[in-house]
């Protein structure tokens, strides 16, 4: 990569064999080529395996189940569940109107965003830095596995990323030039990304450590501030209806694992170490906006906040602050540009260096070049819900009895119920579309051991074992007539979870399913 930016600036200078006349002509066509290699690069990383061997997950199920809703029916979920993506339903369904290609239309979608992104990336270092910096930070934002990971995956991270990205690069425009238009656009940018997701807001931690960094603080302050306020009392009801969804949106969550502080402390450390790096090189006068005055709480800051907040409340999950990554491409980007210029003013060391660098290069590209592939395989995902189609075996005429343990695992069937056949739902009251909720309503306790008891034969789609279990009333009650009433006899392990065959009792004896000293699992 370095030898071609080499290469493009050598046709970019003025001693060139054949002169032109515009100068800036040429310069403004060696823009344009970067911005339309890292569009490719974008399009070649991102489309490649996006449908995931025709395989998706229940995140994704849920997505597409409720895009596929009519707006009445979005607004009433919005107002008993998952406000927070509110938003990004209402353009997901608008889009699936447009073209319904299942959730692959919802990854395409996120396909944009995160080219978006990459663009804002490319901007923001190109405005700090020069074109090759830009260039090089946007390719390196590229290369982040998670970024690949939401740039596939039909949620809403990759836009809500992506409008970050860009209101940073108009913070940063604001702060060398001050002019409204800048601020306003800053402002109304924050809107978006935090009406795509309230954590997004989080980012104006990071922009108000650089604005102290910088020493604009007491002159942009009050400017910075108001552009704040505007958008977070315009996304203060978002914020209100989402706090009180919590409890229930994010019950799943438990508080940071080891993994998430080591996901946050080594990037961390990357950064800090290139931000020290970085300055020491920087020659611009004091109060300057550099990449590392940008990058460093870009990076650190939001997700550092997040996570201390989840030691009490535990709201962290690492997409929530996708953005912040961001901040590690922008100084990755800097100073792969800084060491091209090494390399390039001392020709007596230049190939030993090569050497050194061909030799980095290649060791990122066998540590991470699996984990690329992997990203792309169904594997790389909770569970597959296309691996539960076949599982319910209907007569026609006939519906299956099938219970789901929990009550969310219902996700399985909803994006494509058809392929299921006639299922007789059991503990189900009333439809997610019709109760307003992702995964419907589920009638009583008492309701549901009847309804289980009335049957021979039902079929668990549930967990896998091991997974916590929840202590709902419900929940309680299903694996209590389980144990007490019913026998089980096959079961048929899948990505993420298991179709269990649950026999009655006082029909076991007879059934061929059951007989004694079968595996269970054959």
């Amino acid at each position: 990569m370095a030898s071609v930016l080499s290469h493009l600036e050598t046709r970019g200078a003025d001693d060139l064999r054949h002169p032109v006349r515009d100068p800036g002509r040429l310069d403004r066509w060696y823009r344009q080529l970067l911005v339309i290699l890292l569009v490719l690069l974008v399009g070649l990383v991102s489309f490649w395996k996006l449908d995931r061997d025709a395989s998706s997950w229940r995140d994704e199920t849920v997505s597409y189940a409720v895009a596929k809703r009519s707006l009445g029916e979005l607004w009433l979920l919005v107002q008993n569940i998952d406000a927070v993506h509110g938003l990004y339903y209402f353009l997901a369904h608008l889009v699936l109107g447009i073209w319904d290609d299942g959730v692959l239309t919802l990854r395409v979608l996120s396909v944009l965003g995160t080219l978006t992104a990459v663009l804002g990336v490319h901007a923001i270092g190109s405005r700090l830095g020069d074109p090759a910096t830009g260039f090089l930070s946007g390719g390196a934002f590229l290369c982040v596995p998670q970024v690949q990971f939401y740039a596939q995956e039909a949620r809403s991270y990759a836009l809500v990323t992506a409008a970050v990205v860009w209101a940073t690069w108009f913070f940063v425009r604001a702060l060398q030039d001050g002019r409204r238009r800048w601020w306003a656009g800053y402002a109304g940018l924050l809107l978006l990304a935090g009406w795509l997701h309230v954590f997004a807001l989080l980012v104006v931690l990071a922009h108000a450590v650089t604005l102290g960094r910088t020493g604009h603080l007491r002159r942009l302050g009050w400017r910075w501030l108001g552009g704040v306020a505007f958008a977070g009392c315009a996304v203060a009801p978002l914020a209100a209806v989402s706090a009180g969804q919590a409890s229930a949106q994010l019950d799943w969550l438990g508080r940071p694992s080891l993994q998430d502080w080591l996901g946050f402390i080594v990037p961390a450390a990357v950064a800090a170490t290139l931000g020290i790096w970085l300055r020491r090189r920087d020659e611009g006068s004091a109060g300057a906006v550099t990449l590392s005055a940008i990058g460093v709480p870009l990076l650190i800051v939001p997700a550092g906040f997040l996570l201390a907040v989840s030691l009490v409340h535990p709201w962290y999950v690492d997409r929530y602050v996708l953005y912040c990554m961001s901040g590690l491409a922008l100084l990755v980007g800097q100073a792969l540009r800084h060491w091209q210029l090494i390399l390039r003013a001392d020709p007596a060391r230049r190939r030993r260096r090569l050497y050194a660098t061909a030799a980095v290069a290649f060791a990122l590209f066998a540590a991470l070049g699996p984990w690329y592939w992997q990203l792309r395989s169904p594997v790389s995902r909770t569970d597959t819900v296309e691996s539960y189609w076949g599982l319910t075996v209907t007569v026609p005429g006939d519906t299956e009895p099938v219970l789901f343990q929990p009550a969310r695992r219902r996700v399985w069937v909803l994006a494509r119920p058809a392929v299921f056949g006639q299922l007789d739902d059991i503990a189900l009251l009333q439809t997610p579309a019709a109760s307003g909720t992702l995964y419907g309503v589920e009638a009583s306790p008492d309701v549901i051991r009847k309804r289980m008891l009335q049957h021979r034969e039902i079929n668990v789609l549930r967990d896998r074992p091991g997974q916590p279990l929840d202590n709902t009333p419900a929940e309680i009650t299903k694996r209590e007539v389980l144990r007490r009433h019913y026998q089980l006899c096959w079961v048929i392990p899948v990505n993420g979870g298991e179709s269990a065959i649950f026999i009655r009792r006082d029909a076991a004896a007879t059934d061929p399913l059951c007989a004694p000293g079968r595996d269970i699992y054959s």
